[in-house]
């Protein structure tokens, strides 16, 4: 379906939030600069666009591939930059009762996963959505990151 147009921006929040296992977060309003406290981890998170560019309508599910995370010194983002890592749009998890497997979007990505970063760096983090026809969205605003 993105053959119709490209991917419409999305919204994204970097939160500090305690890392525990099935923690929500929390947010700080887009673009704003967040120092984790010692204990802490550094959660990206987004919601999904839901039109092209054209304004039609899109399902994230089954119209987003993946998400590519992009990290700079600056906000200055290019096609010609590589994504630090790859984000599954979709991914299987447990149900409720735990008997079966439900399709969930993915919209959050702690980015200590990222092993090559070196503490104390303030970078810059970005993201844009691929589609199942590898089309790709604009880079959404560059947020500040301070790694603890």
């Amino acid at each position: 379906m993105l053959h119709r147009a490209t991917l419409r921006g999305f919204t994204v929040i970097l939160a500090a939030t305690v890392l525990l296992a099935g923690c929500g977060g929390g947010g700080e309003a887009p673009q704003s600069q967040v120092s984790p406290a010692p204990g802490t981890a550094s959660v990206f998170a987004w919601s999904p666009p839901a039109t092209f560019n054209d304004n039609t309508p899109l399902n994230p599910a089954v119209d987003i591939d993946y998400y590519e995370l992009y990290l700079r010194r600056d906000p200055n983002f290019t096609d010609s930059d590589q994504p630090a890592v790859q984000i599954a749009a979709v991914a299987n998890l447990p149900s409720t009762d735990g008997r079966s497997v439900v399709k969930s979007s993915v919209t959050e990505f702690t980015l200590e996963q990222i092993p090559s970063i070196p503490a104390g760096n303030v970078l810059y983090v970005s993201m844009r959505a691929v589609g199942i026809d590898k089309q790709k969205s604009a880079f959404m605003s560059p947020v500040a990151w301070e790694r603890s």
